[in-house]
Order: C-alpha cells, then structure tokens, then sequence
C-alpha cells in the first residue's frame, strides 16, 4: 500500500523526535516496528507513546487510549491544544513544543522536558553514602 505525503511527514517527524530524545541524558527511544509512534524511555523509567497526528486524529485517538497503559505524547500537526480534553499522563504539543525538544538536545540537558511535564529526573543512589570518608582523602 502506498504512503501519502501525510504519512511520509508523520514517520520522518516521529524519526527526528527519537533521535532528538536519544540526544538527551538518559533517554532511549525508538519508532516501533510500524514506525507508527515512538516508545521513549525517561530517566526515571517512565515509558512515553509518543504519536502525530492533526487535531482531529487526536480528538479519535483520546476517545480511544486505555489510560491504565502508561503515558502519551501527541504532537499536533495542526489545531489548537486547549481544543482537546487531555485527561491526566496525556501531554498535547505542537510544534512549537518540539523547540523545547530540539533544545534539550542540543544542550544535551532534560531541563527544556522538564518544562514539558516530563519525567526527567534520575532516581538517587546510596553509593556516595555507603562510601567511606576517608576513602576519598588524599586525592
């Protein structure tokens, strides 16, 4: 079957936001075998569906998501966000959110996701604490 225009723009869209997303610390992210959506893991393990689509696709796809599957990301082709009803562990952007996403790569910092509502910070350890002080002397 044939890609449309609008098929080719979304995969090579979703394709960018990977890579964008594997650019920041302690992301991994991958389109699926469909190359439909991308899976993003955050720092803190947090699993995101991330998928484009135009407002109206969107609107479909909100009546549809089983909310007890984890966290989605839908990117807006066109539209208005606040047009929808995004019900809690859903994040609408536009493309101008992605500036945040680009941004956060090019810093190679998750602070621009932060401001997006991500999940982003790394769990703590309890090495340091279990790290003799005087172990550390002398250097």
């Amino acid at each position: 079957m044939p890609m449309d225009d609008s098929g080719r723009l979304k995969r090579g869209l979703l394709r960018q936001i990977a890579g964008l997303l594997n650019r920041c610390p302690h992301w991994v992210a991958s389109p699926t075998l469909e190359q439909d959506c991308v899976l993003a893991r955050s720092p803190t393990g947090a699993i995101y569906r991330i998928e484009v689509h135009t407002q109206q696709e969107a609107q479909h796809r909100l009546q549809q998501w089983p909310w007890e599957t984890g966290r989605l990301i839908l990117v807006l082709l066109s539209g208005n966000p606040q047009a929808l009803a995004a019900p809690a562990g859903v994040h609408l952007w536009t493309l101008n959110e992605l500036d945040y996403l680009v941004i956060a790569a090019d810093l190679e910092s998750n602070a621009p996701l932060a401001h997006l509502g991500l999940e982003v910070a790394l769990p703590r350890t309890t090495l340091s604490a279990s790290i003799p002080q005087h172990a550390t002397q002398g250097y």
